[in-house]
């Protein structure tokens, strides 16, 4: 389990619970009523196998403390759990404003105009002649066009969110890639795979010419949100697992102290039963 970026994570819920605090109190609710639940349950359970009894006077007070704690610990860890969820929900609701600001902070340039859309395609062209000058007809690797490429416009301006700076600063050369993955790709019935040979590759960049360069940043952007929502969904992942992982080990003490007891008592009985 990767640890989670934290200054980024609270940075981020800032930003939800300002644009998004309905949905946040939402999630809130839903997992505080749960955990209400949940803490009812183990009471009851708890009861049932008479855990909250004990012998001693003093001792089956201080049990007793369990009931508040575990509906405290069940609060505390539903409300956090909550604000994460109701934050991961935000964020997919943002998802294209956050996947466009990514764009046009990176790779946006490239595609502002009809010149500047020119100029990148021969950017291309001038690296694939390069990595292919020796035979045209080996076949070409998207690895090596992507290695040699001089990607000048990979941060053009600072992003005002945090969350758009810290894709790019974790997630820049994944973009980049999968900006001239998917600018290949944009050609109709063409798809640009792992081998292209200087014939295809000529044809495709032909055709790219010709396109529109809003439909291909759309496309673009489409590709960078697939990217930040597969992010997203992992970083909750990492979250909600060491929430619940926290949250396990918690409710577990109880019934451990009670079959720690348990078992000192049969055997003090058994002592007493052979004396």
């Amino acid at each position: 389990m990767e640890n989670p970026d934290w200054e980024t994570i609270y940075t981020a819920l800032v930003y939800i619970i300002k644009n998004y605090p309905l949905t946040i109190i939402l999630y809130c609710a839903i997992c505080i009523v749960s955990g209400f639940l949940i803490s009812l349950l183990f009471v009851l359970l708890m009861k049932k196998y008479k855990a909250f009894s004990r012998t001693q006077k003093y001792y089956n007070w201080l049990v007793k403390l369990y009931i508040p704690a575990i509906f405290i610990v069940n609060i505390i860890f539903s409300l956090q759990l909550g604000v994460f969820w109701g934050a991961y929900q935000g964020l997919k609701k943002d998802s294209h404003s956050i996947s466009s600001q990514i764009y046009y902070s990176g790779v946006g340039a490239v595609f502002r105009d009809q010149k500047a859309k020119t100029e990148f395609i021969e950017g291309v062209r001038s690296v694939v002649s390069e990595v292919s000058r020796n035979n045209k007809n080996v076949k070409i690797r998207m690895a090596d066009i992507i290695s040699a490429y001089d990607t000048k416009y990979t941060i053009i301006d600072q992003p005002k969110n945090r969350i758009t700076s810290w894709i790019l600063e974790h997630y820049g050369e994944k973009i980049n890639t999968l900006v001239l993955y998917g600018i290949l790709s944009s050609v109709p019935n063409v798809k640009a795979t792992g081998d292209l040979s200087y014939q295809d590759f000529d044809k495709i960049t032909k055709q790219l010419a010709v396109l529109d360069p809003e439909d291909i940043e759309n496309s673009m952007i489409e590709k960078i949100r697939n990217l930040f929502l597969m992010i997203l969904k992992s970083e909750f992942k990492t979250l909600a697992e060491g929430i619940l992982i926290v949250w396990g080990l918690l409710m577990l003490i109880p019934w451990l102290e009670f079959a720690v007891y348990s078992f000192i008592m049969k055997r003090i009985i058994k002592n007493k039963t052979i004396e």
